[in-house]
């Protein structure tokens, strides 16, 4: 590993850190504020991603002011005029991934609009996903392995997607401190529509929404009108009929897409919301 690979900074650090690019274009840093640290307002050329490992404060714009927390992932456009606030006593510790003009333009190649204002994905599926990429890049710089530059370079994008997909806006998420346990559920619930398909068992999700196993049990059946289990099952079996439209899909990719790991499970689960197998609801669509 090259010193301009990463920058990781185990002292506390009073002003932020500076990015140095290396061929790749993707800059990582490990920043820990000491408790006199402050950041001017501040532009960068470049779009960084920040994952908050621990402590609270703000992230400001020159239009909004968000409380951010661990867990938080924020995305801030290149020529964003920014600061981080910490609270008192409280100062931050994150992850930061900066990403040269050179990456984003092929990010954007089929959406040149992409990635233009700043972002935040927390409390979902989405957000454990960016935990383990940021992970990963960290691990892969580290180890500098063959192939690394390639791999951090791809992983960087799929976490770009991540944010053009499931990342909120600021704007939206100004008053986000102060959501009640049933908007936290609310919003879990309609996250669940797009993120089926993964696997992450219920007290990582309770956890994740900071409730106890039974709360977050009763409030899912409060808000879905069904269990978590099988809100999930009708989800992948909404979206199995939908592929099974198609001659052209094998029912095995189907089950695999929509998060069955064997065929067993998948037709027990369809027959249970359908009352017919893959193949008879194939036939009749036909």
């Amino acid at each position: 590993m090259s010193d301009e690979d990463l920058e990781a900074v185990s002292k506390e650090v009073s002003q932020p850190l500076e990015a140095s690019f290396p061929q790749y274009g993707i800059a990582l840093l490990e920043s820990h504020h000491a408790q006199d640290f402050r950041m001017d307002w501040t532009r960068h050329p470049f779009v960084k991603i920040l994952s908050i490992i621990n402590g609270n404060g703000y992230l400001r714009t020159r239009e909004h002011e968000i409380e951010i927390e661990p867990g938080d992932f924020l995305l801030v456009p290149e020529q964003e005029a920014h600061r981080l606030v910490d609270r008192p006593k409280m100062p931050l510790s994150l992850h930061i991934v900066c990403i040269r003009a050179d990456v984003l333009k092929e990010a954007r190649q089929y959406d040149p609009n992409a990635y233009s204002s700043s972002l935040r994905i927390r409390q979902s599926l989405s957000a454990q996903r960016l935990r383990e990429l940021v992970r990963q890049l960290f691990a892969e710089c580290e180890q500098a392995r063959l192939g690394y530059a390639n791999l951090i370079k791809s992983k960087t994008l799929e976490a770009l997607v991540l944010f053009q997909r499931y990342g909120r806006d600021l704007a939206t998420q100004s008053s986000d401190a102060g959501r009640t346990t049933d908007e936290r559920m609310r919003d879990y619930v309609e996250q669940l529509g797009n993120e089926f398909y993964l696997n992450e068992s219920l007290a990582k999700a309770a956890s994740r929404l900071g409730m106890s196993q039974r709360n977050f049990t009763l409030r899912f059946r409060e808000i879905a009108g069904r269990s978590r289990q099988q809100y999930i099952g009708k989800l992948r079996i909404e979206h199995a009929c939908r592929l099974l439209r198609d001659p052209r899909r094998s029912i095995v990719g189907i089950a695999f897409e929509c998060g069955y790991n064997d065929l067993t499970t998948f037709y027990r689960s369809f027959r249970k919301e359908t009352s017919s197998s893959p193949c008879q609801y194939r036939k009749e669509k036909e």
